[in-house]
């Protein structure tokens, strides 16, 4: 009865019992009052030992209830069966011993326009057909969150660990994959994030691998560990379009590619402490000597580009053309310049400043300055800066003269040098 209904009861008994629909509570009439002392648990939690606890299979899928969390115990067998998690959360409490294992074509676990979340819950693949996961995303809205000691572990070779396409956010934290095959990552992704995880046994592929049709705003790979001999580590296929990457204190043994289609210097790429991969760097070196083309200085005190064809003797995250650098990375950098040029006064009393022009515009200061007292006296001028750059400037270095002895001079020697 309802609680109103007990309440409605005239003169009940001593000791009277009834069930409580309203509470879902169990009520006895004691010492003149009402008392509950049992309550009917409402619980989200769904404890799966067996194929047995989870819902029935329709062909060979299994759909969860939204509203659960399934806990897992122990080794469960859902062969010839695949899961669709329907946005339902999965655990377990011993990621050594709670695991899913299943033989079917295709992923284990799968999901379409829900969010993700898994915890200390490993996935068996049992088959050379069969892959950990398949979930997407195309409403840009969820978010998949594979949280610690959610393993994916090979008995025998497999598809590895699977695909996830789209999603608002996808993060793998403390993870252990022990696969043929890695990650696969595609399609329009807000953040992919991969710490703590610790990858071997690859054989065939990759750990992760961006796939062509990938559009992604961040990706942040840090402190994960791949061991295993030959492959590729990570690898970004042509294609894919990454805004931001950053690849932080990673360990790679034995991986005879640690990267694929990228390097420290690709744009919008910051990498760091990586074993066998350089720290990510912007500069560049140019120079030339005996150069004989005269640069013409129409007004004093006016800077004008100094003229000559430059060679390039290393650059990165930089294009040079016609003795300009033009910075081409995402990431803002102050520039470290060293300019040194060499040449012959051309005047007696030849007095000259040298400094640096950005986007076209000299920049006022500092300037560099060096006067000779004869002609065809030889001069050298070092300018030390900083400017400050992002995408699409450019620099050069421009020349002056101090007075109206000469109205052009050629510098024979030039050594331009930018790093951050």
């Amino acid at each position: 009865m309802s609680k109103a209904e007990r309440d409605a009861i005239i003169a009940p008994a001593e000791g009277l019992q009834i069930y409580n629909l309203t509470n879902n509570s169990s009520d006895i009439f004691s010492g003149g009052d009402w008392k509950s002392f049992s309550f009917s648990v409402n619980s989200n939690l769904v404890y799966v030992y067996s194929l047995a606890d989870l819902p029935s299979p329709v062909g060979t899928t299994i759909t969860l209830d939204a509203t659960k969390m399934y806990v897992f115990s122990g080794f469960v067998d859902i062969s010839p069966n695949a899961i669709i998690i329907n946005g339902a959360g999965l655990r377990g409490t011993d990621p050594q011993k709670d695991m899913i294992v299943s033989n079917v074509s295709g992923a284990v676990l799968r999901s379409t326009d829900t969010s993700i979340f898994i915890e200390n819950l490993a996935v068996v693949p049992f088959s050379a057909s069969t892959k950990a996961y398949d979930f997407s995303d195309s409403t840009g809205n969820m978010y998949c969150n594979v949280f610690s000691g959610s393993s994916v572990v090979e008995i025998m070779p497999s598809l590895g660990v699977g695909q996830i396409s789209g999603f608002k956010a996808i993060t793998f934290t403390k993870n252990f994959w022990k696969v043929t095959d890695g990650l696969k990552i595609t399609g329009n992704v807000g953040k992919f994030a991969v710490a703590y995880c610790f990858i071997e046994n690859i054989t065939n592929g990759s750990a992760i691998e961006f796939l062509s049709g990938l559009i992604i705003d961040d990706i942040d790979l840090s402190n994960n560990y791949f061991i295993y001999n030959g492959q590729t580590g990570i690898k970004v296929n042509a294609g894919a379009t990454i805004d931001r990457g950053r690849l932080t204190t990673n360990m790679f043994r034995g991986v005879t590619t640690p990267l694929q289609g990228i390097d420290s210097y690709s744009k919008g790429w910051s990498m760091r402490q990586n074993t066998n991969i350089p720290d990510s760097r912007a500069f560049s070196f140019i120079y030339f000597n005996n150069n004989e083309t005269p640069t013409t200085l129409t007004t004093v005190g006016t800077f004008y580009k100094i003229a000559g064809t430059a060679t390039i003797v290393n650059q990165k995250r930089f294009i040079t053309a016609n003795s300009r650098m033009t910075y081409n990375d995402v990431e803002p950098i102050t520039g470290k310049i060293v300019v040194t040029i060499g040449a012959k006064a051309p005047a007696n009393n030849s007095d000259f400043s040298i400094g640096i022009a950005k986007n076209g515009t000299m920049i006022t200061a500092p300037i560099a300055s060096m006067a000779a007292a004869s002609n065809n006296q030889s001069f050298q001028i070092t300018l030390n800066t900083e400017v400050d750059l992002v995408l699409g400037d450019y620099i050069e270095v421009f020349i002056a003269s101090n007075n109206s002895n000469t109205s052009s001079v050629i510098v024979n020697d030039l050594q331009f040098r930018v790093t951050d």
